[in-house]
């Protein structure tokens, strides 16, 4: 079942919605991430506006569900993996990436949904009476004497669901998918970067409050620390390849990669970070932000691509 389902990720009738697919699942998973640590353990920090970032994760979610099961050739497969039809029980199997990480993924959609609750109260939006109770257990999960346990064990899942991205594809058939154990962490890492770089956009086009300022620049400095990381873990990636490594280095994918993703989507962001007059304080955060986001669809692109063109 499990090496079926890897086999798909070669279909050449597919490598949009699997590069999407990948992409926005890292969003997803790097937005809520961030925030539920920072709203945990972020102190006395300014916290306004952060739980903002719910509604870009429980946006993302359906999306890449139904763009993963659409990549299926029997879309029945992806039921098959939760829940057995014939004996009609729970399937779950911890031997199994694929069983394992459906299950993350829909226990992550569960935390989401409660974090889109909490932003709903936040904001006063969408507040149906029948959802009233709804909405205070999920201002109590977050504000409550137990959230900080709440959020913790959201920033697992949430974690777990953006490292498992990464598993899928280091678990394959190919040989330089599978020659470095480091594509988790550079999708983790990846997933970090762009996922606070649309919490920042989505600050920045919602900011009304003198208040968000001080977020949004929080945000940024995160953003920051771990561009330099990605960079490092980009390098440590290649360098991991050993022979394999010129199946995302050489032509087209070397410089997607290193002119692409190093340079476009890392160090240019980077540049506009340090040095915000350069284009304007609010105009250095988009750019730079767009630019990360360009980045990381590119990295995905090359990772995914790169080892596939070879064959």
């Amino acid at each position: 079942m499990y090496n079926y389902e890897l086999t798909q990720l070669k279909s050449p009738d597919f490598p949009f919605i699997i590069i999407f697919d990948l992409f926005i699942g890292g969003i997803a998973a790097g937005a809520f991430l961030v925030t539920v640590l920072l709203l945990a353990f972020g102190g006395k920090i300014n916290k306004a506006g952060l739980h903002r970032a719910y509604y870009i994760t429980m946006a993302l979610l359906p999306v890449y569900g139904l763009l993963l099961i659409l990549k299926l050739e029997h879309k029945e497969r992806f039921i098959n993996v939760l829940w057995q039809i014939r004996d009609g029980t729970i399937m779950l199997n911890l031997q199994s990436p694929m069983s394992l990480g459906a299950w993350v993924m829909n226990v992550f959609g569960v935390f989401a949904l409660v974090g889109f609750l909490y932003a709903l109260k936040k904001d006063n939006l969408l507040q149906f009476s029948w959802a009233q109770k709804l909405y205070h257990l999920a201002t109590w999960l977050h504000e409550g004497p137990i959230a900080k346990v709440f959020l913790s064990i959201g920033a697992f899942f949430s974690a777990w669901f953006g490292v498992y991205l990464g598993i899928l594809v280091t678990t394959s058939h190919l040989p330089a998918w599978n020659a470095t154990p480091f594509i988790p962490t550079l999708w983790m890492i990846s997933a970090v970067i762009t996922g606070v770089s649309v919490v920042i956009l989505l600050l920045i086009f919602t900011n009304r409050s003198s208040q968000l300022n001080e977020s949004i620049q929080r945000l940024d400095n995160i953003v920051k620390s771990v561009i330099v990381l990605n960079i490092a873990m980009i390098i440590v990636f290649v360098f991991a390849l050993g022979q394999w490594s010129e199946t995302v280095t050489r032509g087209m994918f070397g410089v997607l990669l290193w002119g692409g993703v190093v340079g476009i989507g890392l160090l240019v962001p980077l540049l506009l970070k340090l040095k915000p007059n350069l284009l304007g304080l609010k105009n250095s955060l988009i750019f730079s932000s767009v630019l990360v986001l360009v980045g990381g669809f590119i990295l995905r692109y090359v990772v995914m691509m790169g080892p596939m063109s070879y064959w």
